[in-house]
């Protein structure tokens, strides 16, 4: 009995853990957004992510690439960043296309993404896929964090 209760303990216990590191990489993704310094810091961390990492963790490494675009004045890095995040988050939702967050993350590359590159294939697809996951209670429930990122998200974009 001991044992069944030590390993339930350590199972909720790692799970919280990833959760929680979750939650710390979306804090850094978002603040790649407001500063150069940022974009920097979360690009370099995310270089440690491997082909072998899970898709999600492989589509915020793309998202840190994107990131770059940003802060670059020199069109030929503009574009070098571009294609890699495009090419590591289309790699991501490949191995996972159900994930609502890589989904996400791609829309709203797209909404904002100059209309010359041609990277807005899937805006009305993973709008519907993504809203459509925001209106289930389960969502909600199993990841409030990212449901009111993306509540946050589609609201302002109305607005």
């Amino acid at each position: 009995m001991k044992i069944i209760f030590s390993f339930i303990f350590i199972l909720s216990f790692s799970v919280k853990t990833n959760s929680q590191s979750l939650i710390q990489i979306r804090e850094q993704f978002y603040r790649a957004q407001i500063s150069g310094e940022s974009a920097d810091s979360f690009y370099l961390k995310m270089q440690s992510v491997t082909a072998s990492a899970s898709a999600l963790m492989i589509g915020y490494k793309g998202m840190a690439a994107f990131m770059l675009c940003n802060y670059s004045y020199n069109p030929y890095s503009k574009l070098k960043y571009f294609s890699e995040g495009k090419n590591l988050l289309d790699k991501a939702i490949e191995l996972n296309n159900d994930n609502a967050e890589l989904r996400f993350l791609r829309y709203t590359i797209q909404k904002n993404a100059p209309s010359f590159l041609g990277y807005n294939s899937n805006l009305n697809e993973d709008k519907q896929f993504v809203t459509k996951k925001i209106s289930s209670e389960e969502f909600k429930i199993t990841d409030s964090d990212l449901y009111n990122r993306m509540v946050k998200y589609f609201s302002s974009e109305n607005n």
